[in-house]
């Protein structure tokens, strides 16, 4: 049965006498009662998420009919304030009550979240009444592992995030731990089981539970399946229970077997890996192959083998290129024999192709002296701008009259600002505020979640000699008199850096900081440097993104371009100008990996 957390408010019309402004009678009175503390769950102490949370803590707040908070308590039960009557004038009012301490938003072991609502009328001289119920607004989620498990895999864990929106963090559920619940907000579930053999190899398996609503205990169970062939993953739903069982199929007898691995898919392509677990006395490979489908497909198309990949006598390898982003797919192998013989088919998605804001910079607006590089409204790019308009206006700004198509490019010019060198350039991300006139404080890339291989676009670059600063070292920058450098770098991030020109400041870090060939925030990235002058015409340029890690995925895009490579240290030419136009982020099938 469904337990729940109950409040029995009870609104008391008191008749007093009393001398004043407002006859004491003209008032009503509220009284909070608790009658029963029941709840789906076990609420006994546990050690929950987060820290000290405690789901039979209480909010409870009274509000008047214009959504006023009339009075409250963090702690219902142990509030003294609340256990007599409250003096109310007569009008509707509302009652809330829930959990203290969390909201519920996220997901956490042994957290679960009431909340509830009630409208209460208080009427001079009349007796009214009204239950306030709290119930359990999260999905609570256990999972089990048959014994059978034990003897076929030496360990098992399944990770649960659920879908409903970004940032809900994912659970792990390993064998042989602790069974605990975790609680999730309403919403799709998608479930990942992982398992190592006893011959240390290992299997993956994706699920999705849809629409698991608030107050559901969700059950998973898993279990070794009786059958002795690889046939598939079968799956029994109890509508009642809302039990979900996975059978795996193990072979029980010697045969010809196969397992697929996660191919932890880009955008475009995939890496499919097939390893031969299983084999007879007559066992031929050359029968083996790897197939594969969109999910939403019936016919499977048919990799031979004389086009995989060989990397050992047991596994196979095939890169499947020119795949749709954002789709799911399913791959097996299949052993084409009398009696034929498929793996489990692997589900995968693609990941998404996300294209540049005003990659082509047509759209700029003005704000006061600052011109940017975007619509009224968005923030996408940013500039050196806010640093040099007090001084000579914007330094970066929409060109008209020179552009390699469309209405407009970006000119970035670098200029003297009385007492600095102010370069032009044009980046991803925020300007926080300036630093004296040490320099600034950006956060350094937009929210980005593919992957991309490569930046191209135009540029047209005019460099002066380098006349202004004295030159910094450490950094590789060239002296004085010479050529002045452009600058173009493209990098996937992990999380927005937060840099500035002065070092520990408010956790802003200096920029020439960063290595960003080392720097563990750093997923990949790609630079173009100039020094000659184009002489008026546009030259096409293609960065490589160089990859330092094929697993992760990125959080943040940044692209940075300057027309004064060491401009952050106020040394370059006060002549050198850059055009940009035509951005584009290239989606190819084959990364540059460092």
């Amino acid at each position: 049965m469904k337990k729940l957390f109950k409040l029995s408010i009870l609104a008391v019309a008191l008749l007093c006498c009393a001398a004043g402004c407002r006859k004491e009678d003209a008032y009503g009175y509220l009284q909070v009662e608790m009658n029963t503390l029941e709840s789906t769950v076990d609420t006994k102490a546990v050690t929950a998420f987060p820290g000290g949370y405690d789901a039979r803590r209480l909010y409870v707040e009274i509000l008047d009919g214009s959504g006023a908070v009339i009075k409250s308590t963090n702690d219902y039960v142990n509030d003294s304030d609340f256990k007599g009557t409250i003096k109310l004038l007569p009008g509707a009012y509302t009652v809330n009550a829930h959990s203290y301490g969390w909201d519920g938003s996220d997901s956490g072991f042994d957290a679960p979240f009431f909340t509830g609502s009630a409208s209460a009328t208080v009427a001079a001289k009349e007796l009214r009444s009204v239950s306030l119920v709290c119930k359990m607004a999260n999905v609570k989620v256990t999972v089990s592992y048959d014994n059978s498990f034990k003897t076929y895999f030496k360990s098992a864990s399944t990770n649960v995030v659920g879908l409903a929106e970004e940032g809900i963090t994912s659970r792990d559920f390993a064998m042989g731990s602790s069974s605990k619940a975790a609680y999730f907000p309403e919403g799709d579930l998608a479930l990942r089981l992982y398992v190592i053999n006893m011959k240390n190899n290992a299997f993956v398996q994706m699920d999705t539970i849809r629409n698991a609503v608030a107050r559901e205990h969700i059950k998973i169970n898993y279990k070794v399946a009786e059958a002795g062939t690889m046939g598939g993953v079968t799956v029994s739903v109890d509508d009642a229970t809302r039990t979900y069982s996975f059978d795996i199929p193990i072979p029980r007898k010697p045969g010809i077997s196969f397992e697929c691995y996660d191919p932890k898919p880009w955008s475009n392509f995939a890496e499919l890996k097939a390893e031969i677990t299983g084999k007879t006395a007559s066992f031929d490979v050359t029968k083996m192959a790897i197939q594969w489908k969109m999910k939403s497909a019936s016919d499977w198309t048919t990799i031979p083998n004389a086009s995989l990949t060989k990397v050992s006598d047991d596994i196979y390898t095939y890169k499947l290129t020119g795949l749709t982003p954002n789709t799911e797919y399913q791959y097996r192998v299949h052993y084409a024999a009398d009696d034929p013989v498929d793996s489990d088919a692997f589900n995968f998605k693609t990941g998404g192709q996300e294209t540049l804001y005003n990659g082509g910079f047509e759209y700029w607006y003005t704000s006061g002296k600052i011109q940017y590089p975007n619509q009224s409204g968005t923030s996408y790019w940013n500039t050196s701008n806010p640093g040099a308009a007090d001084y000579i206006g914007s330094v970066t700004v929409q060109d008209t009259g020179f552009k390699h198509s469309g209405s407009s490019s970006a000119k970035l010019q670098t200029q003297w600002a009385v007492i600095k060198l102010a370069a032009g350039s044009m980046y991803t991300g925020d300007f926080k505020g300036l630093i004296g006139t040490k320099g600034a404080k950006l956060d350094w890339g937009v929210p980005f979640t593919s992957r991309p291989t490569s930046l191209k676009g135009y540029l047209s670059y005019s460099p002066g000699a380098i006349n202004r600063g004295t030159k910094p070292s450490g950094v590789g920058a060239a002296d004085s008199g010479t050529n002045d450098h452009c600058s173009i770098f493209c990098a996937l991030l992990s999380q927005q850096l937060h840099v500035g020109g002065n070092a520990d400041k408010d956790e802003y870090e200096n920029s020439t900081k960063i290595n960003w060939q080392t720097d563990s925030r750093i997923i990949a990235y790609g630079e173009l440097e100039r020094s000659t002058s184009n002489n008026g015409q546009w030259e096409a340029f293609e960065i490589p993104l160089v990859y330092h890690s094929t697993s992760k995925i990125p959080t943040h895009l940044l692209i940075v371009c300057s027309s004064s490579k060491w401009g952050d240290f106020f040394y370059g030419s006060d002549t050198s100008v850059l055009y940009v136009d035509d951005f584009e982020l290239v989606y190819g099938d084959n990364p540059s990996v460092q």
